[in-house]
């Protein structure tokens, strides 16, 4: 194991940056959130670097329990059948999913940086031949299995694909939870999300009705948790991308992600504050 995302609330800067550094000493290649550049989407880049990261780490505190992009950063790699581990650095909401991983907690240390070497040696014991963490170089260039501590079994190969490029130039502007039809029949078409479960397909008893045959009669359903929406697939016939990704269990959205389906139907999923 070499390349290692951390997934972190940009609130916590200091335990990021010293698990940066104890990374970088061990020889890791770690990776964080990137500068957004002109002109192109963040979201891929994170995506991307999710995708080729042998783990992700994440730190665990109270800022980023609450994070949707801390959600969907572990959640995307669990999909992809990516190592998880969390580190407890502030007493936090653990999500059950998170729980069943391989981790570390700072409360049980007294010195933070002898708390940070001890990880650093960890993760190297842990990746090692026969380790939680292991997975063979061979496979580092397909999508890999879950790992051991997983709970669930491991997931199918996902197809990775590009994210579809959308005009986002209309916007809804009342506040509120949003999906807006970007590509497809009635597009810039806005749909206000309310209730806790909200059904999208052909049939005219959906809450969102999109009469297209890549559509299936019930295709996805989006489901409110905590304070955010995720998606869960309906056994579709053509399937639902995120971001280019095919979710193998519900989750978790972050404002601007594309929901495709097939090369004719793009949604995209807002929040307006």
């Amino acid at each position: 194991m070499k390349n290692i995302f951390i997934s972190y609330s940009p609130k916590d800067a200091r335990p990021m940056q010293l698990l940066q550094d104890s990374l970088v000493r061990g020889g890791f290649k770690p990776f964080i959130d990137p500068a957004p550049r002109p002109g192109m989407d963040w979201r891929l880049d994170i995506d991307e670097a999710i995708i080729h990261a042998d783990a992700v780490v994440v730190v665990v505190t109270p800022n980023s329990s609450e994070s949707v992009y801390v959600t969907y950063e572990w959640s995307l790699a669990l999909g992809l059948g990516i190592p998880v581990v969390p580190i407890i650095y502030r007493t936090a909401k653990l999500h059950p999913r998170l729980a069943n991983f391989p981790g570390f907690d700072i409360n049980a240390w007294k010195d933070e940086y002898q708390f940070w070497d001890y990880v650093v040696v960890e993760l190297k014991r842990m990746s090692a031949p026969g380790g939680p963490l292991y997975r063979n170089p061979s496979q580092a260039a397909s999508i890999p299995n879950a790992p051991a501590a997983s709970i669930l079994p491991p997931p199918a190969p996902v197809p990775v694909n590009r994210t579809p490029q959308v005009d986002r130039s209309i916007m809804p502007d009342k506040p509120g939870y949003w999906v807006v039809i970007r590509r497809g029949p009635n597009t810039n078409m806005m749909y206000r999300l309310e209730g806790a479960v909200v059904n999208i397909g052909r049939e005219p008893t959906n809450d969102i009705p999109i009469q297209h045959g890549e559509m299936s009669r019930h295709h996805f359903r989006l489901i409110f948790q905590g304070n955010a929406y995720a998606i869960e697939d309906l056994g579709s016939t053509n399937g639902t991308l995120v971001n280019g990704v095919r979710p193998t269990t519900i989750m978790p959205l972050i404002p601007g992600c594309l929901l495709s389906i097939g090369d004719a139907i793009v949604l995209s999923y807002e929040v307006v504050a």
